[in-house]
Protein backbone atom coordinates (compact mmCIF):
# COMPACT_ATOMS: atom_id res chain seq x y z
CA UNK A 1 0.00 0.00 0.00
CA UNK A 2 2.62 2.31 0.95
CA UNK A 3 4.41 1.45 -2.67
CA UNK A 4 1.78 2.34 -4.10
CA UNK A 5 0.97 5.67 -2.63
CA UNK A 6 4.81 6.59 -3.31
CA UNK A 7 4.16 5.55 -6.48
CA UNK A 8 1.41 7.79 -7.31
CA UNK A 9 2.94 10.85 -5.32
CA UNK A 10 6.03 10.54 -7.56
CA UNK A 11 4.01 10.29 -10.81
CA UNK A 12 2.15 13.35 -10.04
CA UNK A 13 5.48 15.44 -8.70
CA UNK A 14 6.90 14.45 -12.41
CA UNK A 15 3.86 14.90 -14.65
CA UNK A 16 3.65 18.66 -13.20
CA UNK A 17 7.10 19.15 -13.21
CA UNK A 18 7.33 18.40 -16.87
CA UNK A 19 4.17 20.65 -17.51
CA UNK A 20 5.75 23.42 -15.98
CA UNK A 21 8.43 23.35 -18.17
CA UNK A 22 6.98 23.00 -21.66
CA UNK A 23 7.37 19.22 -22.15
CA UNK A 24 5.16 16.01 -22.37
CA UNK A 25 3.45 15.38 -18.72
CA UNK A 26 3.03 11.99 -19.97
CA UNK A 27 6.56 11.13 -20.83
CA UNK A 28 7.86 12.67 -17.53
CA UNK A 29 5.17 11.09 -15.39
CA UNK A 30 6.45 7.45 -17.22
CA UNK A 31 10.02 8.69 -16.40
CA UNK A 32 9.14 9.16 -12.73
CA UNK A 33 7.35 5.97 -12.55
CA UNK A 34 10.18 3.68 -14.04
CA UNK A 35 12.83 5.79 -11.98
CA UNK A 36 11.02 4.87 -8.87
CA UNK A 37 10.41 1.26 -9.87
CA UNK A 38 13.04 0.11 -10.95
CA UNK A 39 15.17 0.65 -8.51
CA UNK A 40 12.07 -0.87 -6.19
CA UNK A 41 11.93 -4.20 -7.81
CA UNK A 42 16.35 -4.50 -8.33
CA UNK A 43 15.89 -3.95 -3.97
CA UNK A 44 13.11 -6.40 -3.62
CA UNK A 45 14.70 -9.09 -5.83
CA UNK A 46 18.22 -8.74 -4.72
CA UNK A 47 18.45 -7.40 -0.92
CA UNK A 48 15.32 -8.29 0.47
CA UNK A 49 15.80 -12.23 0.57
CA UNK A 50 18.97 -12.27 2.34
CA UNK A 51 17.33 -9.24 4.91
CA UNK A 52 14.23 -11.55 5.50
CA UNK A 53 16.24 -14.62 6.56
CA UNK A 54 18.83 -12.27 9.08
CA UNK A 55 15.11 -11.26 10.14
CA UNK A 56 14.17 -14.67 11.09
CA UNK A 57 17.11 -15.32 13.05
CA UNK A 58 17.15 -12.12 15.05
CA UNK A 59 13.78 -10.66 14.87
CA UNK A 60 14.16 -6.63 15.52
CA UNK A 61 12.18 -3.69 15.00
CA UNK A 62 14.37 -1.73 12.65
CA UNK A 63 15.51 -4.73 10.09
CA UNK A 64 11.56 -5.75 9.85
CA UNK A 65 10.84 -2.12 8.65
CA UNK A 66 13.84 -2.21 6.27
CA UNK A 67 12.81 -5.55 5.05
CA UNK A 68 9.11 -4.49 4.20
CA UNK A 69 9.34 -0.90 3.57
CA UNK A 70 13.19 -0.84 2.47
CA UNK A 71 11.78 -0.74 -1.52
CA UNK A 72 9.91 2.36 -1.01
CA UNK A 73 13.17 4.25 0.49
CA UNK A 74 15.22 3.17 -2.02
CA UNK A 75 12.78 3.63 -5.11
CA UNK A 76 11.79 6.64 -3.35
CA UNK A 77 15.13 8.03 -2.72
CA UNK A 78 16.21 7.43 -6.33
CA UNK A 79 12.87 9.65 -7.61
CA UNK A 80 14.05 12.29 -6.09
CA UNK A 81 17.41 12.16 -6.84
CA UNK A 82 16.84 12.15 -10.78
CA UNK A 83 14.78 14.59 -10.43
CA UNK A 84 16.39 17.12 -8.21
CA UNK A 85 20.03 16.62 -9.85
CA UNK A 86 19.56 14.80 -13.28
CA UNK A 87 16.19 17.18 -14.57
CA UNK A 88 17.37 20.53 -12.78
CA UNK A 89 20.69 20.57 -14.73
CA UNK A 90 18.75 19.63 -17.85
CA UNK A 91 16.80 22.88 -17.23
CA UNK A 92 19.66 25.46 -16.82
Amino acid sequence: MLGAIAAIVIIIWYYNGARLVGKNPVHGAFVGFLIYFIPAIVWTVLVTPGLRDIVEHNPGLFLGLIVRYGFVIVGVSCAVWYRLKVLSKKSD
